[in-house]
């Protein structure tokens, strides 16, 4: 479609002589080998970004020329590239609805008031929007932080940037080096009730020092920091500043040192926390320092630090990049791509303007969408576990704002749109085709369903070796892996002083019996007590002797050995049922899985095959079938191998020092391979998938959720 330089409306602005507030700002930028400009309205805390084009145009609004004379003269010095008369004037309505704009007469104040009070509502309806993160303005804290911000000055130089970054790199090298320390326990120390109160104190004030950073550095490098306040973050208040005066700036750097300012004066914290911590002992300062390390690093990786939430790793990401509003063009982006080439809208606009753009929207858009519904997922869950009434509010909430709103938006464009006047047939029959296609595919097509669950190799109960006395082993008799029979010497025992206590009880036992012999005819009532004495002694002897015969430990069954540190058993001091290994088949190995109880009825009804893999073997598949189900729910483990500490997928209770309780009731059956394949050793890990043959998505996802609401809610 062909674009005219001229407008029929243009009659009606030519006359006007415009020109920009006093109080409005001007920086130059550069984005990806573009010159930009950057109108800032310090009045309203808005910016605005305009090609050189549009800035040419607006340098020309002295109050004194016509609009037509601007333009004019911006035909003569740019030819071509000029903006059109229907471009000027919607630039010229832009920035009258910024604010931003003197015409010829007295300015118009109801209307500026309707604005100011459309502005303030839009405002309110954002924080209404996002009921997560509340934003509570306290004061203006523009006046202390220049009073201050000299006395800070040095820190916020490169030599100061750069001892920052030295002190956290040594940090870094000693939580490796004590990384044991700092991760033993880790959920005790932090779940307990005293630690969990310490961290709700130190939270905010860390977050406080970190947003000061963010005000700092913006006032440091000449930007203005009118507003500090709170943010209720899912009911918890965090301090928050607007720095946004960074936006302005014209180097890149320091806009991305100002949005990580705070990053890094909380990994700052975190690293001289750590230095305390390696130093105190034990008690509430060395917690307090702990809790420092652990909001100070794990909540920047995690959150500050993650590009995808529009925290400030978000923000830093797309100065470093140099594509300014990324996630609201990503989102357009994608629009377009629907519009252009769905809906075959020719007159669409795309947003990229530069080269490489595309490619950040197109990943950045679909990304940020599934991370946050994720973390909003997550949230609401977390709250309706301990709220169910205010997470149900949220779930609510989320589902109108992230699916409802948004597709209310995409039928109101699609049925009214002028955009798509002459293609709304089109539209619409695209539109319906997809929403069949999705339907059909999530709740009609069959895609393979089943239940994968943890296995661990066991060993039978019978084939353990358990010290039959109390013993220190003098010798191994058998190699450890090797095989051997029932009956099988397996390791060797010794008691220095058994020899001497059966040669003691044989003496007493010859003694006795003669005596019984001489008192037998003269004295019949002590040859009685003789005998009795004589069956004790006997008794003892016989006691004695079975102890020198288990000083030998035998295999109680054919297969091969499996012992526990073998290494370290010569010496070793064994009590009596101690076990020191197993003697096992595991060219049969016996499997032992644990199935959730919201998953062991589709186990029990729906299962038509079994198939195993284990983890040192992935690519070897393997029959199995259920022999045995122990018929009662546990939350005890049978091996500390299924916890997550131990590398499996089931939590457990971090108040349980056995590490032994899961969160959740299981169920325990055993497998037998229907084709042998040798087991690596016992404890050996396992995936075991239980296939329910075909179902669609849609019921698959219901049954999840179904589930998922009667675990966590009972409902």
């Amino acid at each position: 479609m062909a674009t005219t330089l001229n407008s029929a409306s243009w009659y009606r602005v030519a006359s006007l002589k415009p020109s920009l507030r006093p109080h409005v700002k001007i920086q130059r930028q550069t984005f990806r080998g573009q010159r930009w400009y950057v109108i800032q309205d310090p009045a309203s805390g808005r910016y605005h970004r305009f090609t050189p084009e549009a800035q040419l145009i607006i340098s020309l609004m002295d109050g004194e020329r016509s609009l037509e004379q601007i333009w004019e003269i911006a035909s003569a010095r740019l030819g071509g590239d000029n903006l059109t008369q229907d471009d000027v004037i919607r630039l010229l309505a832009q920035l009258h609805q910024s604010d931003i704009l003197k015409g010829e007469s007295s300015p118009d104040l109801r209307e500026i008031s309707a604005r100011a009070d459309r502005q303030a509502r839009r405002k309110l309806l954002q924080r209404v929007m996002n009921p997560l993160a509340l934003r509570l303005p306290l004061f203006d804290p523009d006046r202390f932080l220049s009073a201050t911000a000299p006395l800070l000055r040095p820190l916020f130089s490169w030599i100061g940037v750069l001892l920052a970054l030295l002190l956290i790199g040594v940090a870094v090298v000693l939580a490796a080096i004590h990384w044991t320390e700092l991760s033993d326990n880790i959920s005790d120390r932090v779940l307990a009730t005293e630690s969990l109160l310490l961290l709700v104190i130190t939270y905010p004030f860390i977050k406080a020092l970190h947003e000061l950073g963010h005000g700092y550095a913006a006032k440091i490098w000449g930007g203005e920091v009118h507003e500090i306040g709170v943010m209720f973050l899912v009911f918890i208040p965090v301090p928050y500043v607007d720095a946004s005066a960074a936006t302005a700036f014209a180097s890149k750097w320091r806009r991305a040192l100002v949005g990580s300012a705070g990053m890094l004066v909380e990994l700052l914290l975190a690293a001289l926390a750590l230095l305390f911590w390696l130093n105190l002992e034990p008690g509430l300062a060395k917690a307090f320092a702990f809790n420092v390390m652990l909001i100070g690093g794990v909540s920047t990786l995690l959150f500050n630090g993650n590009p995808l939430l529009r925290f400030d790793g978000y923000y830093v990401l797309s100065d470093l990049i140099e594509i300014p509003n990324l996630a609201a063009r990503s989102n357009r982006y994608i629009g377009y791509l629907i519009q252009r080439y769905l809906f075959r809208l020719t007159e669409a606009v795309s947003p990229v303007t530069a080269p490489g753009e595309a490619r950040w929207f197109l990943f950045y858009g679909i990304a940020a969408f599934i991370y946050r519904i994720f973390i909003t997922t997550t949230i609401v869950l977390f709250v309706a576990s301990e709220f169910f009434i205010i997470g149900t509010i949220l779930a609510v909430w989320a589902l109108l704002m992230m699916f409802v709103w948004p597709l209310a938006k995409q039928l109101r464009f699609l049925f009214n749109s002028p955009l798509l006047r002459g293609k709304r047939t089109h539209a619409l029959t695209v539109t319906g085709l997809f929403i069949a296609a999705t339907t059909a595919l999530l709740t009609l097509l069959p895609v393979p369903f089943a239940t994968v669950a943890d296995g661990v190799v066991m060993a039978q109960e019978e084939s353990a070796l358990h010290a039959g006395t109390d013993g220190v082993v003098a010798e191994l008799l058998v190699s450890p892996n090797a095989i051997v029979k029932r009956g099988q010497p397996i390791l060797r025992m010794n008691d220095p002083l058994l020899p001497a206590r059966v040669h003691l009880v044989e003496s007493e036992l010859k003694e006795l019996q003669i005596r019984h012999a001489a008192l037998r005819v003269v004295d019949p009532a002590e040859a009685a007590v003789a005998a009795e004495k004589i069956r004790h002694a006997v008794a003892e002897l016989v006691l004695n002797r079975e102890r020198e015969q288990q000083m030998i430990l035998r295999s109680p069954t054919s297969g091969r050995v499996l012992l526990q540190t073998p290494q370290d058993l010569e010496g070793r001091f064994l009590r009596q049922g101690e076990s020191v290994g197993f003697v096992s088949d595991l060219a049969d190995p016996r499997i032992r899985v644990l199935v959730p109880q919201n998953a062991i009825d589709l186990v029990r009804e729906r299962t038509d095959a079994i198939r195993v893999r284990f983890a040192d073997r992935f690519d070897q598949e393997r029959s199995a079938r259920v022999t045995h189900e122990i018929p009662f729910v546990t939350d005890q483990l049978p091996t500390p191998v299924f916890a997550t500490q131990g590398g499996g997928e089931i939590s457990v209770d971090p108040s349980d020092p056995s590490g032994n309780t899961a969160l959740e009731m299981l169920y325990q059956l055993e497998l037998k391979l229907e084709q042998p394949l040798p087991a690596a050793g016992v404890g050996s890990r396992v995936y075991v998938r239980f296939g329910h043959g075909e179902e669609p998505i849609a019921l698959q996802a219901y049954r999840k959720i179904r589930q998922l609401f009667l675990k966590r809610f009972s409902v």
